[in-house]
């Protein structure tokens, strides 16, 4: 039901609960509930003789209640209930509660609460649809309007890009994986360590200085300068009399390998550490930054000559102001663009104007919750 037709409703029992009283009406209600709870009690109840003892004391002191209440003229339908009474006492249940449905006034009272707490539904919804067209109005015409000047290339642009951001970073991944591999333990030791104080190269962080230093020392006081890391890592996993033969102190060892275990993995798993790579979600001002470490970095590992070359354009659009605003199209919708072009945006904002009116029409129509719930008879 509309809210409109809610309003009515409620109007129209409203006027049916002041005609009755509402007092005398939650008197006549309070006697329904309990003769109708008395009958279930009754009928689902052991029929032992103190039970029935227990009910008929029940029904005796709701039949005294209803006869001073009528007697006080503060209750209506008694008829009705006293009839209810009798037929109980003969436990002729199906009659008693034929007796009570007999009284047009029941259930008025829980009608009205449910048709109220459908109605606030109703305008709670309407309300926040008309709060969600207002807002969807603001973003799509902040948004519309943003798009003016795009620059429809900039797509082009942003495709090329994308290619040359993949091309690199597969490459500089599978640079940097063969040098991990093939490089001596020290250099790669040395060249991590330096690499983790700068976040932006995503290398993974060493556990501590004094523990990497330790490492280092042991590296250069065991002679395993020209051992490749996957090898320093194998030697772990041996048995102390065979790692005895390649080392001098295998407990001291373990110890210095076991602190640096977690470092010495990420690093020996740098392909799929994100080291080196680039994303079109970093922002110019990162990319200032990082841009230049990445290409001493690369430069100081004798890095392929394209790899170097891509940083270098990079860097010059990211000075030039163009890589940010190729990077901006990446959220723009080329489909969108294509209605500005074309003016169809113009209909959209129009069809969200015409219901944030029709909404708003239907809301002066209506009353606020409060004020209905005030008027509740």
């Amino acid at each position: 039901m509309e809210p409109l037709d809610l309003l009515v409703e409620i109007a129209t029992i409203n006027n049916r609960i002041r005609e009755a009283g509402r007092e005398r009406l939650e008197l006549v209600e309070r006697f329904n509930r309990e003769i109708r709870e008395l009958v279930r009690d009754f009928e689902g109840t052991p029929d032992t003789f103190r039970v029935y003892l227990d009910l008929t004391r029940r029904l005796q002191r709701i039949t005294r209640r209803v006869e001073k209440a009528h007697e006080e003229e503060s209750l209506d339908y008694t008829e009705q209930l006293e009839k209810a009474l009798t037929v109980l006492k003969k436990r002729r249940f199906e009659t008693a509660v034929k007796e009570l449905d007999r009284i047009p006034i029941l259930g008025l009272l829980t009608e009205q609460r449910g048709l109220f707490e459908e109605y606030k539904k109703g305008y709670a919804a309407l309300r926040t649809r008309y709060e969600s067209v207002e807002a969807e109005i603001r973003e799509k015409g902040a948004y519309y309007e943003s798009l003016q000047n795009v620059d429809v290339t900039s797509f082009d642009d942003l495709a090329a890009l994308k290619e040359q951001i993949a091309a690199y970073n597969g490459g500089v991944s599978t640079f940097l994986e063969t040098f991990i591999k093939q490089a001596p333990a020290l250099d790669v030791l040395k060249i991590s360590l330096d690499a983790s104080y700068h976040p932006e190269l995503g290398f993974p962080p060493s556990p501590s200085h004094e523990n990497a230093e330790k490492l280092l020392a042991l590296v250069l006081s065991d002679d395993l300068t020209s051992l490749p890391l996957y090898r320093l890592l194998e030697y772990a996993k041996y048995s102390d009399s065979k790692l005895s033969h390649y080392v001098g102190d295998t407990t001291n060892f373990r110890q210095v390998l076991e602190s640096n275990i977690v470092w010495l993995e990420s690093i020996d798993d740098i392909k799929r550490r994100g080291a080196l790579k680039l994303s079109l979600k970093e922002p110019g001002v990162s990319l200032a930054v990082k841009i230049p470490r990445l290409i001493a970095f690369l430069s100081k590992l004798n890095a392929p000559t394209d790899l170097l070359t891509f940083l270098r354009k990079t860097q010059k659009l990211v000075t030039s102001g163009r890589y940010e605003r190729i990077r901006a199209t990446s959220a723009v919708n080329r489909e969108h663009l294509e209605k500005i072009q074309q003016g169809a945006h113009i209909d959209d904002l129009r069809a969200l104007e015409d219901e944030r009116a029709r909404l708003m029409k239907q809301l002066k129509d209506l009353e606020e919750p409060r004020a209905v719930e005030i008027e509740l008879a």
